[in-house]
């Protein structure tokens, strides 16, 4: 995911348990959601670079996703954009609400399970600006994945309504993979593709390199960089934190 902001007031404790790591920092996401009862916080900054020099991403986005039964993610998140056109001037502020429901189908890694992550973006963001899309999109995702030893395999198939530029939908289609190292480590890298994303754009593809660090019981950095193959954008970055937490006992 990609990449959700929701402000909780019940008593937590920091999780220590054993949990699938997939998703951030990668834009393919996978089907499982958190732990039952679990919160799952995930703190990023981003950034694309152009080739004409312009730049925008995240200072922050705040994920919050909660793990509602085996199988439910419900999630929130609400990112503080900027963009810096070639000619200068930074523009940051409030960007587009996302809200985001996630149903996997199926809990056997080794043979493998297929799951679903409707989104709905609010236009909240100042489009003039380029913080926002300026309207309402939906995301339509199909998702599948598969344990393979130390290694994790996922798919993300998903139709993006009115998300283009001037409206235009489009598809978005990613593959990734992720390997544990020892007990701390988690390396991987995926690439993907996506039909015109304005009226007379072309196709794009791109990839990432990435990986995780376990740094304490429920604390987990995450950082990915990668690039267009064809088009923009000529360098993307990303770096954030994963904060797990569990219900009192």
């Amino acid at each position: 995911m990609r990449a959700t902001i929701r402000w909780l007031g019940l008593p937590l404790v920091m999780a220590g348990s054993a949990c699938v790591w997939a998703g951030p920092p990668f834009v393919t996401n996978d089907p499982d959601p958190p732990e039952l009862g679990q919160w799952e916080v995930n703190l990023p900054w981003s950034m694309e670079r152009n080739r004409n020099g312009s730049a925008s991403g995240e200072f922050l986005r705040v994920d919050v996703n909660y793990g509602y039964d085996r199988y439910t993610q419900l999630s929130i998140e609400m990112p503080l954009p900027y963009h810096l056109p070639a000619e200068g001037g930074l523009h940051f502020g409030a960007g587009d609400v996302l809200l985001e429901y996630k149903r996997r189908f199926g809990t056997d890694a080794e043979a493998g399970y297929f799951g679903i992550n409707p989104e709905l973006t609010l236009p909240t963001g100042d489009a003039a600006r380029g913080l926002g899309a300026g309207r309402a999109t939906l995301q339509l995702p199909l998702l599948y994945q598969k344990q393979c030893g130390d290694t994790v395999v996922y798919g993300d198939a998903r139709y993006k309504w009115h998300a283009g530029d001037e409206g235009k939908s489009y598809w978005f289609l990613g593959m990734a993979f992720e390997r544990t190292f020892g007990e701390r480590l988690k390396l991987g890298a995926e690439t993907f593709v996506t039909t015109p994303r304005s009226p007379n754009g072309e196709a794009n593809v791109g990839f990432n390199v990435g990986g995780k660090w376990l740094m304490a019981p429920g604390r987990i950095l995450m950082f990915s960089a990668g690039r267009s193959f064809m088009q923009e954008p000529e360098l993307t970055l990303f770096i954030g934190l994963k904060l797990l937490f569990s219900p009192e006992s």
